[in-house]
């Protein structure tokens, strides 16, 4: 079929939404400006008495024959941290239809403080795109704020549920012959009401994250949209002289997941831009004149375009800057841009190299019976060698070859190519691995001190660089340890491999320990795991709706060996023990040994299987209720007689 720009489309549609039946002449839940006043007098929500705050109302209107859409939004504050709620972004394009007030209730009167022109605050995501941010003014404890909006196009998604409750949340969609969207909906809270064309949920809970969890988005209660088809028929008018004609409009968007493929090989912003890197070629013939097997010469393309180019922390799955400034010139770029020029590259020196299209962990995940070219936010590059996967994401300059940032690791993703578009699986195949060594002497008055040494492997070393980031200098960390560890004083240390992101980081400090072991008569009580135990369960709650996520497999080690100060027995010593989860999912072994003047003890943590289900998550909880147990076990010294 003929298929002409978008723009035309939506130019078309306008014109004509005057034609289509309107489903809004029902009764709003609320109107602008009318406040009750018990919404200002309420201090606390007695559904959820922990709230922060509360959306009072949330109605949102989709009309499909403008393509705009409209929301107005009340919330109630009721605690300091709620004054948050007050600060929104709405992404769109510029000079959007905004008007917001905040309510206070001053001496038995409602005082409205209007938001002004400077509390509104535009900025450019792309050549294509705008937020808007606005802050309401005077909002503080007790006050009841509202904003109302309406931006072209659909909404991204209709959020019936938030980290705050919501006593009132509705949206409607007007049907259309002519526009169709696709809506799917995510959650595990059913609505409320459910009519043609309008959905309402009632007094929804706040949602409560809780630990290893990917983004709360997954699961809570919306709605995602996607427009399907614009089509509409050819349209004659007759006047009195003359006729006039109107073309048909037919604008076919994406319907599966090899359309989006399709979609992005054919969008210049996507695979427009693959056709125009001739800048890369004089490049690619120096490589291949270095002669390097296919796997060195991969590496090296990789480390050339991580250390070339800064990412600007943009997540983005299109180019919209000029790659050959960009390569020569600038060196900054988004996610698209850094990883296109790379896949560009891989491909012109011979290798065998795709783009992935992937929605990142804070984006949500994708779902594969519901494709969507508009979820997808970010681009990496998929190399094949002697039949082994790579998955490569030059952003990252702590990142070694082959270790995916995290933010990529979300369920699934698409491979980009017009003959054949692939589901792959997003799965870390590096471990995040820590081996802690002790060598300790304890004292007849209760000091430890010693050596500690640690060595960081895969995910776990780029934790440590990452953090070790944030720090001003390396002795401000260590000071840092210090305030954290009550009792723990470091008399030197060192750090090694830092910037060699292909070594482990390996560190070792001399340290002292002034409060772990307890002196009380002859005995000496103290805990083998020393900082290393663990006090509270992550998984607190009696039963989980939502998987565990670790992200990565995680494997642990910490070995202590203690020595025990002249003239003492060992009296109590906790006992060796081994758990594991079911089908070997994780697993941590505790073994101690008395070998006389000294204490050996081995403890092992390790999680194979990243993801945890619901239904195992009764065996989760408990077996780390058995590790804080173990970790609560005291060796017992006795002075001797002898």
């Amino acid at each position: 079929m003929r298929k002409i720009s978008l723009l035309k489309s939506l130019l078309f549609v306008f014109t004509l939404f005057a034609l289509t039946p309107n489903l809004y002449s029902q009764k709003h839940p609320m109107k602008f400006g009318k406040i009750d006043i018990k919404d200002l007098e309420m201090t606390v929500y007695d559904k959820d008495t922990t709230a922060e705050a509360v959306i009072l109302c949330d109605y949102g209107v989709f009309n499909e024959s403008r393509m705009e859409y409209t929301r107005h939004c009340r919330i109630k504050i009721l605690k300091k941290d709620g004054v948050r709620w007050a600060n929104e972004r709405v992404r769109s394009s510029r000079n959007i239809l905004l008007k917001a007030r905040t309510y206070n209730l001053e001496n038995g009167e409602i005082v409205i403080t209007k938001m002004k022109a400077e509390s509104k605050f535009e900025e450019k995501v792309n050549s294509y795109l705008y937020a808007t941010r606005f802050s309401l003014p005077n909002v503080k404890v007790g006050s009841v704020i509202e904003y109302q909006y309406t931006i072209p196009w659909i909404p991204y998604e209709w959020r019936f549920q938030q980290q705050i409750p919501v006593i009132w949340s509705e949206f409607r969609m007007q049907q259309n012959q002519y526009v169709k969207v696709q809506k799917n909906f995510f959650g595990y809270i059913p609505l409320t009401i459910i009519e043609d064309g309008r959905w309402v949920a009632k007094d929804m809970p706040a949602f409560r994250t809780e630990a290893y969890m990917n983004s709360y988005t997954n699961f809570i209660t919306k709605f995602e949209f996607d427009i399907r088809k614009i089509e509409y028929p050819p349209k004659y008018e007759e006047y009195y002289y003359y006729t006039i004609s109107y073309n048909g409009v037919y604008e076919d968007f994406t319907s599966t997941w090899e359309e989006v493929s399709e979609a992005l090989v054919h969008n210049k912003l996507f695979g427009g831009k693959l056709e125009t890197m001739l800048f890369l070629n004089k490049e690619a013939e120096k490589i291949n004149e270095l002669n390097l097997s296919d796997i060195d010469k991969a590496k090296y393309i990789f480390e050339l375009i991580k250390t070339k180019f800064t990412w600007n922390e943009s997540e983005r799955k299109y180019a919209y800057s000029n790659l050959s400034y960009l390569y020569k010139d600038e060196h900054v770029g988004n996610s698209a841009e850094i990883n296109l020029i790379l896949i560009a590259l891989l491909e012109k020196v011979g290798l065998n190299v795709k783009p992935v299209a992937l929605s990142t962990r804070n984006n949500g995940l994708l779902s594969p019976v519901f494709p969507t070219l508009s979820k997808l936010n970010y681009t990496i590059a998929q190399l094949i060698i002697d039949n082994k996967q790579y998955l490569l994401d030059a952003t990252d300059k702590l990142a070694p070859f082959g270790l995916l940032p995290k933010r990529c690791i979300n369920g699934n993703a698409i491979t980009v190519d017009e003959n054949i578009s692939s589901w792959i699986d997003l799965k870390a195949t590096n471990n995040s691995a820590e081996v802690i060594y002790s060598k300790l002497n304890l004292k007849s008055d209760g000091e430890v001190n010693g050596d500690i040494s640690f060595k960081f492997s895969n995910y776990a070393a780029y934790d440590f660089r990452k953090e070790l980031e944030t720090y001003t200098s390396q002795e401000e960390y260590i000071e840092d340890l210090e305030v954290h560890h009550k009792g723990l004083q470091i008399n030197d240390y060192e750090i090694n491999n830092i910037n060699d992101v292909y070594r482990p980081v390996t560190t070792k400090y001399d340290v002292s320990f002034l409060n772990n072991a307890n002196v009380i008569g002859d005995n000496i009580y103290i805990n083998p795991m020393l900082f290393e135990k663990m006090d509270n369960n992550p998984f607190k709650i009696e039963e989980r709706k939502y998987p565990v996520d670790y992200i990565h497999p995680i494997e642990k080690t910490y070995i202590l060996n203690l020595s025990i100060p002249d003239g003492y027995l060992v009296e109590q010593c906790p006992k060796s023990v081994k758990v594991a989860l079911p089908d070997n999912k994780g697993s941590f072994i505790y073994s101690i040994k008395n070998l006389g003047k000294s204490i050996q003890l081995t403890y092992k943590f390790s999680i194979k299987d990243v993801v945890i289900l619901p239904t195992e998550y009764g065996y989760l909880k408990e077996f780390y209720n058995q590790i804080i147990n173990k970790h609560s076990e005291m060796i017992v010294l006795k002075k001797s007689d002898v």
